[in-house]
């Protein structure tokens, strides 16, 4: 009898210690692949932060350089055509080391450079012909805008990245007529220096910066940091947009996870599962909040691609206390658009979807690049613009309203009209509250006396 005690005790034994395993298994799969989920979805959420990092960096240091362009264009606006003074004042545009030359080339061909001494052989280099690097040009002179071009192989023997900034001047037989281009070129890679790129290998991510050339329409690589196959999978990719040029930025972790030793650890450690679960249950807090966080840094608006109200107001505040430094006249101005509740109403959502998007292309096309321009929410639009007086606002203001109204909408084969009530109000104050609060004031009286005009904010009441 007692024999046969001993083998059931036995045999219970061993399946408890059978289940047991198998829970311990159980538990530590899902435990690792919990972990392994995690880390690679915060690897991630770095990624996109990096990205979105690195796409502003990008942006503001391309920007800062090339829109020195601007200089050399109202030299030639106010020479009336002329670059007596180009010499004159490209010394001080050329005040970065990244910059390798500026040009100015009346109706595409290079009549003069800065510094002349080893830039020889770009005079008489027509930008219009079809040569390398030379349809950015043509593309900046179709859009009436700064179009960023390279990086490419320049006759002087360098990579270089150019900006093509056109100009138009008035004559006594055309308003606006186009009158040529003028050109920074940038040394390719020192013009990347500040967007340290070197941050995503200290960071244990590779990366890949590239675009398709408009030369040879192929990928070309613009910079990276790896000398190995890239991944075909676990990469997170974003536009890049820069002055018009279409840049991607690819980013991927170096290590996979199976050569994280911390792995093998917890398959070992199999035991402390609670202590683990609450590691994974903190992770994903942080993850949610890091995410959440990310999410707040998005500035556009879906639908328009232009800011968003909340940072325009960001900004505006930054700029009006700049404007209150220089003691510099700056505007608010809110619009928005005549009976849009007849246009959805008549033609559909889709189509009123259709109509902002217009507008905004076709305001943001005759504004100047560095005024503010953002939806305000609905068919309501406000801009921040400094840097005019009363009149020129005015004449402003009044050239957006017409570029709304005279010419008709299209949607699904219908044409249509639409217009716009504009309200400005001079910040007197400097107080960027009181100028929204007055700019819509003046809106709710172009809308009360006749809609499709523009009223200016009278600061005597």
């Amino acid at each position: 009898m007692k024999k046969t005690s001993v083998k059931k005790n036995t045999s219970k034994l061993s399946g408890i210690a059978i289940l047991l395993f198998i829970a311990s298994l159980t538990v530590c799969s899902l435990i690792i692949s919990a972990t392994i989920i995690n880390r690679v979805n915060v690897e991630k959420l770095q990624m996109e932060q990096l990205i979105l990092e690195k796409t502003l960096r990008i942006n503001n240091v391309i920007s800062r350089l090339l829109y020195k362009t601007n200089s050399l264009a109202t030299l030639i606006v106010q020479g009336n055509g002329t670059t007596d003074d180009f010499y004159k004042v490209a010394p001080s545009v050329v005040d970065d080391p990244a910059i390798f030359n500026v040009l100015a080339a009346p109706n595409g061909i290079v009549t003069n450079v800065y510094p002349l001494d080893g830039n020889e052989a770009v005079i008489g280099l027509d930008f219009f012909s079809d040569g390398i690097g030379n349809k950015e040009a043509v593309a900046a002179r179709d859009k009436g805008s700064l179009v960023l071009g390279g990086p490419f192989l320049l006759i002087e023997g360098i990579q270089a990245l150019v900006g093509r900034l056109p100009v138009y001047i008035d004559t006594q037989t055309e308003k606006h007529q186009f009158w040529g281009l003028v050109s920074i070129t940038l040394k390719f890679p020192q013009a990347l220096n500040d967007v340290e790129l070197g941050t995503f290998t200290t960071q244990g991510f590779a990366y890949e910066l590239w675009r398709i050339n408009p030369d040879t329409n192929e990928r070309q690589i613009i910079s990276n940091n790896y000398d190995y196959a890239r991944p075909n999978t676990g990469f997170v990719e974003m536009h890049v947009p820069v002055l018009n040029a279409d840049w991607y930025l690819k980013v991927w972790p170096i290590r996979m996870w199976h050569n994280y030793p911390e792995n093998i650890v917890l398959i070992i450690a199999g035991l402390l599962i609670s202590l683990l679960i609450l590691f994974v249950m903190q992770n994903n807090t942080e993850l949610r909040k890091a995410r959440a966080i990310l999410e707040q840094l998005a500035k556009t608006d879906p639908l328009t691609e232009i800011y968003n109200r909340r940072h325009f107001m960001d900004m505006a505040q930054i700029n009006i206390e700049r404007d209150r430094r220089l003691n510099r006249d700056c505007y608010i101005i809110i619009f928005d658009i005549d009976e849009f509740k007849i246009v959805n109403d008549t033609y559909g959502h889709v189509a009123g979807d259709k109509v902002l998007i217009e507008i905004t292309v076709r305001l943001k096309a005759i504004m100047r690049p560095y005024d503010l321009f953002a939806r305000y929410g609905g068919e309501e639009f406000i801009l921040y613009i400094s840097e005019v007086d009363r009149n020129d606002i005015i004449e402003m203001i009044e050239r957006f309203r017409l570029n709304i109204c005279s010419k008709k909408f299209e949607y699904d084969g219908v044409s249509f009209n639409a217009s716009a009530s504009f309200g400005i109000a001079r910040v007197s104050d400097y107080n960027l509250d009181n100028g929204i609060l007055w700019a819509d004031k003046a809106l709710y009286t172009a809308k009360n006396t006749g809609r499709n005009r523009t009223i200016l904010y009278d600061e005597k009441g």
